[in-house]
């Protein structure tokens, strides 16, 4: 296990963003370059075209190698958190060796034979897996079993298993673009690592990352990922808003980039904790005139938008019944760059909300936090982790035909909702949609 360079990738739907980190003459990591690419043939966290997302990660990766001056060939992906369930398990098998002394080989063959016994369907694999405990004769809470002596090893492990099409796209663009796929791990697990502290992860913390295109949001508690969701919508639902309402209720024609402009530069997430008498001048499509935009109303189309999805993942939330809900939560992802948007959710959630930011220079910016976080992962994982991930590289097991879902009654479902089948009189428009936010929101 080499690694003296690691390069964690990250294909969004908005970016495609790789950082390269190198360990220095004092066995600590530095960053040595990023690359970052507009995405392509990417939707929702899916690769959609094989060909454009290779060429977009060809890219991305293209840039990193000329800032280090260095070749990559191998890379760790983040895996976006796409209908996955949880899943504990538990292998056993007989230590190999005539003197009884625990190799990699016994390890990974006792994670072997954990994910053997998760009995998945054709369309569903294991994308990632961490050791909770190994049991040596009987004898638990091992963490690490190497070169002890036994006769039988076991290992309990959490699975986390996702649709077989998303993680081989995602891999066969990868490999496309003439790169070696080193490790691929779950975005919620190693988002915890570079986000939380030791005391939140063991305490209870909510990770929300705020992508372009969903929101992801997770819990850990006692060192563990306990809850996953996923809201199909992100950042980029946002910008599509204020392109459509300023066109259709303004008449003020702008593209997708302009919308992404106005609000990174203009852009409030609370509309009612903002006073302004801000205006923001833009040009009347076909007539060459200058029409003022107030701040206030560009934050509320941002807020209607927000209150959407801050709605589905209270509904998410609201649904746990095995575990209380922590009290800190912490937004990342590009979508928490939005200025005041730690307050709005802080009046949504009544919870202690803080943004994080990575803080290493060139990366200052939420949205870096993927790409950085499964670098930092590696950097900082176990031999054991790495024996699990290993086993998963290795394609050791073939899925069976019964699904069975063991994961201690914490669901990742979406979010009902009860008018949903029901015929609609007339489909609200947007502008509707505030309307009513502001009634609630007064009431």
């Amino acid at each position: 296990m080499n690694n003296d360079v690691i390069v964690g990738l990250d294909v969004g739907s908005d970016k495609i963003k790789c950082v390269v980190i190198k360990k220095t003459p004092n066995q600590r990591y530095g960053i040595v370059a990023v690359g970052e690419t507009p995405s392509r043939g990417v939707k929702h966290g899916m690769v959609v075209d094989i060909a454009a997302a290779s060429q977009a990660i060809s890219q991305a990766i293209s840039q990193a190698q000329s800032k280090a001056n260095i070749v990559i060939n191998d890379v760790t992906i983040s895996i976006p958190a796409i209908q996955i369930s949880m899943l504990h398990l538990h292998g056993s098998v007989n230590v190999a060796r005539n003197d009884k002394r625990i190799t990699e080989d016994d390890v990974i063959n006792a994670f072997r034979q954990a994910i053997s016994t998760a009995k998945l369907p054709p369309n569903q694999e294991v994308v990632d897996i961490v050791p909770e405990e190994f049991v040596i004769d009987g004898f638990g809470q091992v963490p690490n079993p190497l070169d002890m002596v036994g006769v039988i090893l076991e290992v309990n492990a959490q699975a986390f298993v996702g649709p077989k099409t998303i993680i081989e796209n995602l891999k066969t663009a990868v490999k496309q673009a003439r790169l070696n796929v080193s490790e691929l791990i779950l975005s919620p697990i190693s988002e915890s690592g570079l986000i939380l502290s030791e005391s939140e992860q063991n305490e209870g913390s909510i990770i929300v990352d705020l992508g372009a295109s969903q929101t992801t949001a997770s819990i850990v508690q006692g060192h563990q990922l306990q809850f996953i969701a996923n809201i199909q919508q992100g950042g980029a639902y946002i910008t599509s808003d204020i392109r459509v309402v300023l066109d259709q209720q303004n008449q003020i024609s702008i593209n997708f980039d302009q919308a992404e402009q106005i609000k990174r530069d203009f852009g409030y997430a609370d509309p009612l904790k903002l006073n302004s008498t801000r205006v923001i001048e833009l040009n009347r499509a076909g007539t060459g005139q200058v029409q003022n935009v107030p701040v206030t109303y560009l934050s509320q189309i941002i807020g209607a938008r927000l209150e959407e999805i801050s709605s589905e993942l209270y509904a998410h939330l609201n649904q746990l019944q095995s575990m209380a809900v922590p009290r800190k939560m912490i937004l990342t992802g590009g979508g928490a760059a939005l200025a005041g948007i730690d307050d709005l959710f802080n009046k949504r959630f009544n919870k202690d909300v803080l943004v994080f930011v990575p803080q290493e220079i060139g990366l200052r910016h939420p949205s870096f936090v993927n790409a950085l976080s499964v670098a930092n992962y590696v950097a900082n994982q176990s031999m054991t982790d790495w024996l699990a991930k290993r086993t998963l590289n290795l394609a050791l097991v073939s899925p069976s035909a019964n699904f069975v879902d063991t994961n201690s009654g914490v669901k990742n479902q979406k979010a009902r909702n009860p008018n949903r089948g029901k015929k609609a009189d007339k489909k609200p428009s947007f502008l509707d949609k505030i309307k009513e936010y502001y009634s609630q929101m007064f009431e």
